[in-house]
């Protein structure tokens, strides 16, 4: 069998060369591919190198036939967006991910709202303006939410369009950056205002990630839940950014708990695509805050998590091919079972000092031969080219414990200290270092 993996543009990044080191693990998978891959690509045992690569989807598509490719996995938001899946399926190919009408349950915030609201799918209040609705904009969250609120961009900003503001003057200047500075070009010409939705009482950090694997009949194989860090800085400081780090699974969540978020999210949104003559297919992804009446849904993504696969692969003990074949090829799930490793698994990402701002790019990196090679461990490679960086998030370290989340964070974090590009201080490797620590065990 052979695989191809696609990234975004001419490079592939941590979540690509997850996909690549999962499908080499594979005993049904003889070879992989990977447009754009990275030098942590490049070194998996059935990587094959691609060479030229294939310009534009007519070139890809012509290259799979070539090569005659048995199933291809999109990794990020963009080509999915843009129609990919449904350009190869017209062509008679194998592909898994999500049609481009599906798509735009994370292409489109708004589109999102509306299936949550017409399904009934707990969420934040909200409500949307266009670029030419700045006052009216302005007047409603002066008068809705002075104190808090999160205003959003509707298109896809590669995770830095959702602005968390602590108050009023934080909102009115997220509505400039969208609606005026256009900062986030087309994607900013419509926002959403939305409440700030108030974690559990009981819970310093109450988002979850939640991926779930959903064929085109409705069935859906729900992960373990995963907890990410957005923020640039420790504490939750600073900008956002597409992912500092993130731990799975997240000890205070429990079955029932898991079980309310299959019954109350993802049941009702896979039912009302369908309806809608759009049905899902591939991962879907709801990123959660868990409140005191419960899980509630702030965003839905329709790919594999970056940085959560990271952590949640390493955990996986199920061959995950065979199963995207199957909803690739439109055949059920409704038996399948996964199965994961007992443990904790901490990814901790290593990003270029700037990021996710102005950041250097082209410094030699030192120190991945200090790594440790064993079982417990594994080095994605985020941005990286011919040993130096080539990226805002450059390595992604992850790290399998069993003796507890905060003995797999500490341990990742001391292997940190051992990677170093440029002059080590003023360029070197940027990394938070709370990824993981003062978790509570339950909520009870």
């Amino acid at each position: 069998m052979r695989v191809l993996i696609i990234g975004s543009g001419k490079t592939a990044g941590g979540r690509e060369h997850v996909l690549v080191w999962l499908a080499g693990k594979s005993p049904r998978v003889e070879e992989v591919y990977c447009f754009g891959a990275n030098d942590g690509m490049r070194a998996e045992p059935k990587y094959i190198a691609v060479s030229p690569e294939p310009q534009g989807v007519d070139d890809m598509i012509a290259w799979v036939r070539e090569n005659e490719i048995d199933l291809v996995i999109v990794g990020p938001e963009n080509p999915l967006a843009e129609g990919i899946v449904d350009r190869f399926r017209a062509a008679g190919l194998t592909i898994f991910g999500p049609t481009q009408a599906a798509a735009r349950l994370e292409s489109s915030k708004f589109f999102a709202k509306k299936i949550m609201t017409t399904a009934k799918v707990p969420t934040a209040r909200y409500r949307s303006f266009f670029h030419d609705e700045l006052a009216q904009a302005c007047n409603f969250v002066r008068n809705e939410y002075p104190h808090s609120s999160v205003v959003k961009a509707d298109g896809l900003c590669a995770g830095k369009g959702a602005m968390v503001c602590r108050d009023l003057d934080q909102a009115l200047r997220a509505i400039h950056r969208c609606l005026v500075d256009r900062e986030f070009g087309t994607a900013g010409e419509a926002i959403l205002i939305e409440e700030f939705l108030l974690p559990h009482p009981k819970l310093r950090r109450a988002e979850l990630s939640i991926l779930s694997l959903v064929d085109i009949h409705g069935n859906f194989l729900m992960f373990p839940a995963a907890q990410d860090y957005k923020p640039v800085n420790d504490n939750d400081e600073d900008d956002n950014t597409g992912g500092m780090g993130s731990f799975a699974p997240v000890p205070w969540v429990t079955e029932a708990m898991m079980n309310q978020i299959g019954r109350k999210i993802f049941e009702p949104t896979i039912k009302m695509m369908q309806s809608l003559g759009n049905p899902f297919s591939g991962v879907l992804y709801a990123g959660l805050m868990w409140t005191e009446d419960g899980p509630k849904v702030v965003e839905f993504n329709v790919r594999f998590g970056n940085p959560e696969i990271q952590a949640l692969a390493k955990l996986l003990k199920t061959d995950l091919i065979p199963i995207l074949l199957a909803i690739a090829q439109g055949k059920s799930i409704a038996d399948v079972k996964l199965e994961w490793q007992p443990g904790y698994a901490v990814c901790l990402v290593l990003a270029s000092k700037g990021y996710p701002e102005k950041y250097e790019k082209g410094l030699a990196i030192s120190g991945l031969n200090q790594l440790p090679t064993l079982n417990e461990f594994k080095v994605f490679h985020a941005g990286t080219k011919d040993g130096k960086t080539n990226g805002g998030r450059v390595l992604d370290l992850v790290w399998h414990s069993m003796l507890g989340l905060e003995d797999a964070a500490l341990v990742v974090r001391n292997l940190a200290t051992k990677i170093n590009w440029g002059d080590g201080q003023t360029t070197g490797p940027h990394y938070r270092t709370d990824i993981g620590l003062n978790v509570p065990l339950t909520i009870d």
